[in-house]
């Protein structure tokens, strides 16, 4: 009776171990920053970058830095764009943790 016990005991124990590693796996998080610049290499202040995939909208600051923080392990794109110069589409495989971005003058 007492091994009977003992391995319902521990079947039962398994089982709840088992089941507290149901939990999801949280993304990883990634930050990405960089600098946008038109092609002679002058800083562009006030850029809009949108992550298509969710629609979060960032903008680079005076300098043309930005930077921002992407919760996915899928592929995503970004959107660039501003008044005077082309808009730019940047898929995430491309993005580096740090990336210079240059915008052709339209």
């Amino acid at each position: 009776m007492k091994h009977l016990i003992c391995i319902l005991f521990i079947f039962l124990l398994q089982a709840s171990l088992i089941a507290g590693n149901n939990d999801k796996v949280k993304p990883a998080v990634k930050n990405v920053s960089g600098k946008i610049t038109a092609v002679n290499g002058e800083e562009i202040a006030g850029v809009k970058i949108t992550i298509k995939e969710t629609n979060e909208t960032f903008y680079a600051d005076l300098d043309g830095n930005f930077k921002f923080q992407v919760k996915t392990d899928k592929e995503y794109s970004i959107s660039v764009e501003t008044i005077g110069y082309a808009p730019l589409e940047i898929k995430s495989a491309s993005l580096n943790l740090f990336s210079e971005i240059s915008l052709r003058e339209l």
